[in-house]
């Protein structure tokens, strides 16, 4: 008797294991499906963002405005970097609408807290890496 339950036990825990790991399985299977294709390797990422920091603090913004201009960048940089997530279906033409329009959002938002000067060093700043993503992505500019 006391062998049965052992085997029954045994059984049930395999079982419940074996279960729990395909259901971790598919939970894993999903997240893979929404996986970003980074556009960009660590390294890369990584070098940029030094770059862009560095010629950033050549604009020797006060602090605040600092603040400010990094928090603007920040967050349409994070919505530019979410538009090819799998779990979205955009085309390529779609995908490259909407880096557009966050592109320019981003600027209008920053054209109105920097100077002319420092307005025009965002612009040639984000506009290599701009070029860099659309060479990245083989996207064509669009005329307005």
């Amino acid at each position: 008797m006391i062998f049965k339950k052992i085997i029954f036990i045994g059984l049930f825990s395999s079982v419940f294991s074996l279960s729990f790991a395909q259901v971790k399985t598919l939970k894993e299977t999903e997240m893979q499906k929404a996986k970003v294709d980074t556009l960009y390797t660590l390294d890369e990422r990584a070098n940029m963002h030094q770059w862009f920091y560095n010629r950033v603090n050549d604009m020797q913004l006060k602090e605040d405005l600092r603040d400010d201009y990094d928090r603007i960048v920040n967050k349409y940089v994070f919505q530019m970097s979410r538009i090819n997530d799998a779990d979205k279906n955009y085309t390529r033409h779609e995908i490259h609408e909407k880096y557009d329009i966050l592109f320019k959002k981003m600027n209008i938002e920053l054209k109105t807290i920097l100077t002319t000067d420092q307005y025009v060093n965002h612009l040639e700043n984000f506009g290599l890496i701009q070029r860099s993503i659309y060479n990245k992505w083989n996207f064509e500019y669009i005329k307005n």
